[in-house]
Formats: C-alpha cells, structure tokens, sequence
C-alpha cells in the first residue's frame, strides 16, 4: 500500500472527463465525474435497434451514453480511442455490463468485438472494441470470439460521411470466418460509438447472410 501511494505521488493518474488527478488504483474517473456521468445513468436498451429496423434484424441492443459534442463523453471516448486507453475501455464496458443486468446477457453464446482492417490495427495500435468485449466479459463470462469476424476491406474514416457514404464505405468490408461454429447461436457485437450503425448494419449482414443465427449489439455510445 505504501508502494503504491508513493507511486501515485509521483505518478499521479488523471481523470479520463475532467482531468484531475485520482487517488483509486482501479478507478478511471474521479468520483465527481463517476457520479454525474454513471451512478443515475440507465443504458438505453431499445433506440440501436430501432434505428436498424429495416435494415438488419436486431434482437436486443444497448449503449451507455449519448454522444454530445464538447462535453465529458466526448473526452472519455476520444481518450479511448486516439490514447490507448484500454482500462477505461474495459472500465466502462464493466458499468455498461453490470447496469444491463444478466438477464440482457442470458441467452447469448459469443462476444464479437469490430474488427479493425491489420492496417489500422498497425497504425492505430490496439482495437477498442476489443477492449470492450473484454470488459463484458469480466462481467457476464461470455467468451470473446476475436478473429471469427475479420475486417477484409481497408477503408477510410467513418468520420464526416453522411449515411449513404458511410454505408457504402464498409459495404462487403467483412468475413466470417468458422462458419459452421455460430449456427443457431446468438452473437454479440460490440463497437465504441453507433452513429448511423452503418458498420454494425455490414457485420450484422455479413454473419446473417452466411449463417442462421441471432445477433445483438451494444456500443459505449450513440452519437
């Protein structure tokens, strides 16, 4: 314990919203964001899915927060992302699994995080998505099926796209692999942000075209 104040005293970590330095070892924000960003806060459980109905057949979805530009949400995203923030990737996936409750998670079979093309992966580092699935799976010990579904299409940023061109830049960007394996199973998608869904609407429709199966999603936030 002494090793460890002393650590921090040197060392200090810092808030992933509002920057201050924090005292908990496991912690990733300060108590005053933690409570004003998650304690009250209840996962939408029903707007992912009913923004793909049409397009995809969804059966339940889930995201913790809602995407506001130039607040706390957009800091802890963009640290996740653009810092190689994995434990607090890992951190919220955990609050997103415990305030969803296992009843959310009791009949699915597998964990897909979205893959990254090898490209971006070399570029960027590290995969978000798979951080949050590793963070459900703290929680729920659903297994996490990295390498099932593989980003085949190198493609540029989702980033300043509408809809259409979102679309169509990650159309045919995806495989499954292992076919036979997700049979009558039900799968779990997990990404960072759902905007226009357009990147889970592809892996939605790459696994069903290929397989009988169910899918879920959840996302950290939509924007």
């Amino acid at each position: 314990m002494i090793i460890n104040n002393l650590f921090r005293l040197f060392f200090p970590k810092y808030c992933a919203a509002c920057f201050k330095p924090i005292t908990g070892l496991k912690d990733e924000l300060c108590v005053r964001c933690e409570n004003n960003l998650i304690y009250d806060l209840t996962p939408s459980q029903k707007e992912l899915k009913k923004a793909l109905r049409g397009r995809v057949n969804i059966e339940q979805s889930g995201y913790l927060f809602d995407f506001t530009k130039k607040d706390d949400v957009q800091d802890i995203l963009h640290s996740i992302k653009y810092q190689k923030q994995k434990k607090l990737a890992v951190y919220l996936a955990e609050k997103l699994a415990v305030k969803l409750g296992p009843t959310f998670f009791k009949k699915i079979d597998g964990i897909l995080p979205v893959p990254l093309h090898q490209r971006k992966l070399k570029m960027r580092g590290f995969n978000q998505s798979e951080s949050i699935a590793r963070g459900i799976k703290n929680i729920t010990s659903i297994p996490v099926k990295n390498g099932y579904l593989l980003r085949k299409k190198f493609t540029e940023s989702q980033t300043n796209k509408n809809r259409w061109e979102r679309w169509e830049n990650v159309k045919h960007a995806f495989e499954l692999m292992n076919q036979e394996a997700w049979n009558s199973k039900h799968i779990l998608l997990v990404d960072d942000v759902f905007t226009t869904g357009a990147t889970l609407e592809a892996c939605v429709k790459t696994i069903q075209e290929k397989v009988s199966c169910k899918c879920s999603i959840l996302t950290l936030a939509k924007a």
